[in-house]
């Protein structure tokens, strides 16, 4: 595992993922009355988190890593992944995936491990995130068929397109998440496959653009041009009350067409 032999990052990890969890319990609470995110712009959110060396290391990173195993949509997010995702990806044959986004690295990880004729190659737009990934993928071993870069792939796209693509929750933190999966679109090849995924109803200190149903994201997605294979819609956990909101993940597995 990550942490394997390092006492300390695990405790700084765990440490992280509570507050983590309570930080999104209490505006889960706030969420519950106003129904709508806190107004925030890309700019305030990237200041106060992304670029946020000790809030990034010590409480959002290690709280989202941990959150892939310990949260039951996030499993089921990986398990999808693994079950549907990879299958279609060793059928495919292609080479190259693109992660944009890269988070903790946890999926450029999982790419690298479970198909290991692919290369890949991730961006972000935080520093601490892109250390964070070099880290994951230099612990298993497999930093010889990965690259990462600091890079707006809007501004600045890559020249070459891969045949699969990875965007796992990040639309929620944009303030215009359409232009961003048209801009995904064209970083992926004709007949390529790729895995999207945003959170629903799900607040956080950098969630900008609210999704109210697994839907709305199909739909957006299906707008930039992606065809969808099939999705999935996973809450948190079950609600307490008919009207108590829940986080929620939806998750994709979508083509471009060859024409």
């Amino acid at each position: 595992v990550f942490f394997a032999g390092d006492h300390e990052a695990l405790r700084t990890a765990t440490r992280g993922y509570i507050r983590f969890a309570l930080d999104g319990m209490l505006l889960q609470k706030r969420f519950d009355k106003t129904k709508e995110y806190e107004a925030k712009t890309y700019q305030q959110a990237s200041l106060e988190v992304y670029q946020n060396e000790k809030y990034m290391h010590s409480l959002y990173l290690p709280g989202i890593y941990l959150s892939h195993f310990l949260w039951r949509h996030h499993y089921l997010q990986q398990i999808f992944f693994a079950e549907r995702f990879v299958p279609l990806v060793k059928k495919h044959g292609g080479t190259s995936f693109y992660d944009v986004g890269v988070g903790t690295g946890f999926y450029s990880r999982e790419c690298l491990r479970q198909v290991p004729e692919l290369t890949g190659h991730g961006f972000d737009l935080s520093a601490h995130s892109l250390s964070y990934t070099r880290r994951m993928v230099d612990a298993f071993g497999l930093s010889d068929r990965y690259q990462a870069s600091l890079c707006d792939i809007l501004a600045d796209p890559p020249k070459e397109q891969a045949s699969f693509l990875i965007n796992v929750e990040v639309l929620e933190h944009l303030e215009d998440p359409l232009s961003f999966l048209k801009g995904l679109y064209r970083m992926l090849a004709p007949g390529g496959l790729g895995l999207i995924a945003a959170a629903v109803t799900a607040p956080n200190a950098d969630h900008i653009y609210l999704y109210r149903s697994a839907q709305e994201v199909c739909d957006q997605v299906q707008q930039a041009g992606f065809n969808v294979i099939e999705f999935r819609d996973d809450a948190a956990y079950d609600p307490l009350t008919p009207h108590e909101s829940v986080p929620r993940n939806a998750v994709l597995l979508v083509s471009k067409g060859n024409s």
